[in-house]
């Protein structure tokens, strides 16, 4: 568990020999003076920020997201506009130090090429922005396939570089290809590990994006991703207690559909998923339809 002090204070200090070096300082609340951490706040959003002549750096946090804004020194954006760079998961009441580092190396790679010598030569992808929890508890937009894998790298910090390569890959967000070949297996040894605190933490992000998400994205965590858990129902029953109402009746009937003599067609492209092709239209989920749940 984390306090959102020590959390933003582990960050300055991570990025501290790094901001001092492009010429970044603190901003300090009136009443704040070091070294206590200078956190601003803005409704429900806590946040640090720095100034400097290259510009303006701003890390806030919000409903369990954290995310990373940046200006150049001619943009003349309010704070509260500033662009967004980044956004990751940071359950306060779940995540730990080691949970942090995934975001130190992100932010000192966002420094760099934003305002050190890496900028012309990265070459990397810009990262599109996933759906925030405020806009899918609200209705405007649902949790898409893209958000799932944002948010499911947040918590298993190890596949952020697998992420990354499959969107500067293709273009978009792969999902299907990023969970067979990486995510799948994280779930699964978390299950099998049955850690109370991580599979808290597995199965409060799958329910979330699930009862908020497109279509889509609920076919991808039925079958997809606990669609796998066919092939050992001790496991499925030790996942079955931590799913909310609805995705549990789904996932148990694709898991029944998958155990069953007529389902070997879909094992196998859920073992194979066809091989990608730039969408002309917007694209179903080829193993949902397949099984008539779409």
């Amino acid at each position: 568990m984390l306090e959102l002090d020590y959390a933003f204070n582990l960050i300055i200090k991570a990025l501290a020999q790094r901001t001092d070096e492009l010429g970044f300082k603190l901003d300090y609340p009136e009443g704040v003076r070091p070294p206590e951490v200078p956190i601003f706040e803005d409704g429900k959003a806590k946040y640090i920020i720095y100034r400097g002549e290259k510009g303006r750096v701003k890390i806030e946090y919000s409903e369990s997201r954290i995310a990373f804004y940046c200006t150049s020194s001619d943009d003349e954006c309010s704070d509260s506009d500033m662009p967004r760079v980044s956004l990751s998961l940071l359950e306060l009441d779940t995540y730990d130090e080691r949970d942090l580092r995934y975001i130190f190396d992100e932010y000192l790679q966002s420094l760099d090429t934003y305002y050190g010598t890496t900028k012309a030569r990265t070459g990397k992808t810009k990262l599109p922005t996933p759906v925030s929890k405020s806009a899918a508890k609200t209705g405007a937009l649902s949790y898409d396939p893209l958000t799932l894998g944002n948010r499911f790298v947040g918590a298993y910090q190890e596949y952020k570089d697998a992420y990354r390569e499959n969107i500067e890959k293709y273009g978009e967000f792969l999902a299907e290809e990023f969970f067979i070949e990486h995510g799948n297996k994280a779930v699964l040894e978390t299950i099998k590990e049955n850690n109370k605190v991580k599979m808290r933490k597995l199965f409060n992000l799958l329910n979330e994006i699930y009862e908020d998400g497109t279509n889509e994205t609920q076919s991808l965590i039925a079958v997809t991703i606990l669609g796998e858990l066919y092939k050992e129902p001790e496991l499925f029953s030790r996942a079955k207690e931590h799913m909310n109402e609805d995705m549990a009746e789904t996932i148990q009937q694709v898991v029944n559909f998958l155990s069953s003599g007529k389902s070997k067609g879909a094992r196998m492209r859920l073992t194979n998923p066809p091989p990608y092709k730039p969408p002309k239209k917007k694209r179903e989920n080829p193993l949902m339809k397949m099984m008539g749940m779409q």
